[in-house]
């Protein structure tokens, strides 16, 4: 293993050095999902100059999948494992002792660490979750919602759940059975009805110091929903998303495109977690993420994500849901 970091290591310092943007290796780690190479740019090195030579470095280390990002107050170099290790949550959870009040588990952080995130948080509240089929963000939303009612009893945490796919595994249906508020709704009319309910509770909520239950709205394939839905059913969740937060009310929704022409810019501005899989295009990842240059169009897929809020940007492996 260490003389193939190594030989890594010299490749990645010779193609940057023939691209006239030399830079040293000075450290790595062997993660999960992947393998990171620490660069630290010579005097007169540009970040956008080793940026552009991530297609020469994807060519020599071959490896179509290598993302050039930073971490810390280093430049990285990203290169996906031939076989990745997965995360289970169960076993997660049990490496976690202990962990805030209304904290959902993501999965393992590029550091290693455990990522989680805090809903009652004002840099989480809301979480947007966005990749394409086999991105694994379903399997990452159910893992978050599984933690969260593994921690907490029904009288301190609620579920309610909009699925216009009817695509629910029967296991997650299970493990979250106790804590739904609302039978799962299926149907433009019943996912209507269920929001209805939803902001009527965050109306009465209002100017309370310590709401409960807090109650997280899961949203799957918001689009679809938005699009059978109209906008009432965007009203609604924009209504969420504005002020749930005071209420102890936090919307999760997933989405394989999140565009503004589809899901209401309103809507997106008062996601702040992003949560972005692999996606089709530079242009996705952009809209997706809310940053430029976030690299998510080169991530693997089945919970390869990156977490972005406040402008940071972390790379995670997804908690598998077992």
């Amino acid at each position: 293993m260490y003389r193939k970091l190594h030989q890594t290591a010299d490749r990645i310092e010779a193609v940057l050095r023939e691209g006239k943007a030399p830079a040293a290796v000075v450290g790595g780690k062997v993660l999960p999902g992947f393998v990171e190479m620490l660069l630290r740019p010579a005097p007169g090195t540009k970040v956008k100059q080793v940026r552009a030579l991530q297609a020469d470095l994807a060519l020599a280390l071959g490896n179509a999948n290598v993302r050039v990002t930073q971490s810390g107050t280093h430049l990285a170099v990203q290169i996906p494992r031939e076989t990745r290790a997965p995360v289970r949550l169960t076993t997660l959870m049990t490496s976690l002792k202990t962990a805030p009040p209304y904290t959902a588990v993501l999965g393992l952080a590029e550091d290693g660490a455990p990522l989680m995130a805090c809903l009652s948080s004002p840099e989480v509240a809301h979480v947007l979750i966005a990749g394409t089929t086999g991105s694994g963000k379903t399997s990452l939303a159910h893992s978050m919602l599984i933690s969260l009612c593994r921690r907490h009893r029904p009288s301190q945490f609620g579920l309610v759940v909009l699925d216009p796919k009817r695509d629910q595994q029967a296991s997650f249906l299970s493990a979250i059975e106790r804590h739904l508020l609302l039978g799962v709704a299926h149907t433009a009319e019943e996912a209507h009805a269920a929001l209805a309910r939803v902001v009527e509770v965050m109306e009465r909520r209002t100017n309370l110091k310590d709401p409960q239950p807090r109650v997280a709205v899961y949203v799957d394939e918001m689009a679809d929903l938005v699009q059978t839905g109209g906008s009432r059913i965007v009203d609604a969740l924009t209504r969420i998303a504005q002020r749930g937060r005071e209420a102890g009310i936090h919307l999760i929704a997933c989405t394989q495109k999140p565009s503004a022409r589809v899901i209401g810019s309103l809507l997106k501005a008062n996601l702040p977690l992003r949560l972005v899989g692999r996606v089709v295009s530079a242009e996705d990842a952009r809209i997706a993420a809310g940053i430029p240059a976030s690299g998510a169009e080169r991530l693997l897929g089945s919970g390869d994500f990156i977490a972005v809020t406040s402008g940071r940007v972390i790379r995670f492996q997804a908690a598998m849901p077992v």
